[in-house]
């Protein structure tokens, strides 16, 4: 079943390499020509070693299969201290990670450190900064059993949830997008969902916030915390906006996430510090 969140967390649709395009049902002519082809650029860099940076290209309105991956781009990251870190294209031939590019030495992001991504595919360059902010910690995980789910005969077993605790630091403005893991893959209410929220929501107290999904006994689930800059919450609020977006005459026409790109890409550089913390799926105490 489908879990009510408490009103912390915006879900909003993952970043797909396709055009964003929605019509709406105004009886006016439409040029049903194939819009511009362009750069789809997905990269980050956090203060641990798992950076990456993925290029993709739009397809047509009426294009089917996956996009194209861009496999001949030229991409380095440099920091504000004068540190440049190439990075080279699916260096171990994964058929999984065509285009995925990683560098070439590895690194570890820093806080306080401003980042830059460069990148150039078939002449045309594309730039992109951002500054890594601090991430709270995660105080802790406990195991809670849902009542409504345990009574229910089809969910087996798996009426466990998990909550999270933490202190969220009231003397500066936070962002935070939050990842959560069931046996070390990715869990979601819906396929496509990603929760991003702000420390106004969040409160200065993290208590007992529900995560996404349900757990049965010996299963391990995890939560990863990442902060973003108001850039970055900017550009997923926007996709909540745009995926949300009824398309009746009367709402506004819809446009791009703004993004932190140059040269009229599309998608994201994300620079974070990540915390995460992991459990095993217990009986409660006193249960």
């Amino acid at each position: 079943m489908t879990k009510q969140f408490k009103n912390i967390f915006i879900a909003a649709i993952a970043l797909v390499s396709s055009v964003f395009f929605f019509a709406c049902e105004e009886t006016i002519p439409i040029d049903t020509g194939d819009l511009a082809e362009r750069v789809v650029i997905e990269g980050m860099v956090t203060n641990e070693q798992n950076h990456y940076v993925k290029l993709t290209r739009t397809r047509s309105f009426y294009g089917k299969g996956p996009a194209d991956r861009i496999q001949n781009a030229v991409v380095s990251v440099s920091d504000d201290e004068g540190n440049t870190f190439q990075f080279a294209h699916n260096p171990d031939n994964d058929p999984e990670k065509t285009g995925f590019y990683y560098p070439v030495v590895n690194f570890h992001g820093k806080v306080g450190t401003t980042y830059s991504l460069d990148v150039e595919v078939d002449g045309e360059r594309y730039n992109a900064s951002e500054k890594m902010l601090p991430v709270t910690s995660i105080d802790s995980l406990v195991v809670s059993i849902d009542e409504d789910e345990k009574a229910d005969p089809e969910d087996a077993g798996s009426f466990y949830e998990i909550l999270f605790y933490a202190k969220e630091p009231q003397d500066r403005k936070d962002q935070y997008l939050f990842k959560f893991y069931k046996n070390g893959e990715i869990l979601k209410d819906s396929e496509t969902d990603i929760y991003v929220t702000d420390d106004v929501l969040l409160g200065e107290t993290i208590d007992d916030v529900e995560t996404a999904g349900f757990y049965q006994l010996g299963e391990v689930a995890g939560v990863e915390m990442y902060s973003l800059t108001q850039e970055a919450f900017i550009f997923y609020s926007d996709l909540v906006n745009l995926l949300n977006s009824d398309g009746g005459m009367f709402s506004p026409p819809p446009a791009n996430p703004r993004n932190n790109l140059s040269n009229n890409a599309l998608g994201y550089f994300q620079v974070s510090a990540v915390d995460r913390e992991t459990i095993v799926v217990t009986e409660p105490d006193g249960d």
